[in-house]
């Protein structure tokens, strides 16, 4: 039975989530309800309640799930530890670039005021990945390591214009030899 309920709650997150993202392609999140989005994810307004306290709650963790699939297909984790300078021009040209983002949902410019925890869900996307390819320890040291890295990043990337760009990308793939010993041969 536990199984079921499991598999059930799965489905319903998997549904409840297909259906923001599917309205947020409409609408700016601010003019979702959760009548609408009960309705498209073919649930009861009471599931919703189970699952997440509001529609903003659901945002934040719709948005972490979206990095997570972001960074999947950008392929940063082998990048990382095999060619740092190709990482972070990743990172920077395409993942931090407005413009890649322009037609993503989670990113139009009526959304990015709900994002502020962005950095945040990027730094633990992507240490959840380094550390459970154990490619680095999973030592508080390399947790700290890695919430510095991210967080530089994210502050870089607000705060200076396109024309850096190159000088950004040498100083981060500097820092993840630096930082965490990798250099390109891992």
């Amino acid at each position: 039975m536990s199984r079921k309920q499991d598999l059930r709650v799965i489905k319903t997150e998997r549904a409840i989530y297909s259906a923001l993202v599917d309205l947020l392609k409409k609408k700016d999140l601010e003019k979702i309800t959760v009548s609408e989005l009960a309705e498209r994810a073919e649930i009861n307004k009471a599931t919703f309640y189970l699952h997440y306290s509001d529609i903003y709650s659901l945002y934040q963790e719709a948005l972490a799930r979206h990095i997570k699939e972001i960074i999947g297909e950008l392929g940063l984790l082998e990048k990382f530890s095999n060619d740092p300078e190709e990482f972070s021009r990743c990172l920077i040209n395409d993942f931090f670039n407005p413009e890649t983002l322009a037609n993503d949902p989670f990113f139009k410019n009526t959304n990015q005021i709900y994002n502020r925890t962005l950095s945040y869900h990027i730094c633990n996307a992507f240490t959840e990945q380094v550390i459970s390819s154990q490619l680095l320890p999973n030592t508080r040291e390399n947790l700290l390591k890695m919430e510095f890295f991210f967080t530089g990043i994210a502050f870089l990337r607000q705060n200076h214009t396109d024309e850096d760009n190159e000088v950004i990308i040498q100083i981060l793939a500097n820092a993840i030899r630096d930082l965490f010993g990798l250099d390109g041969e891992g």
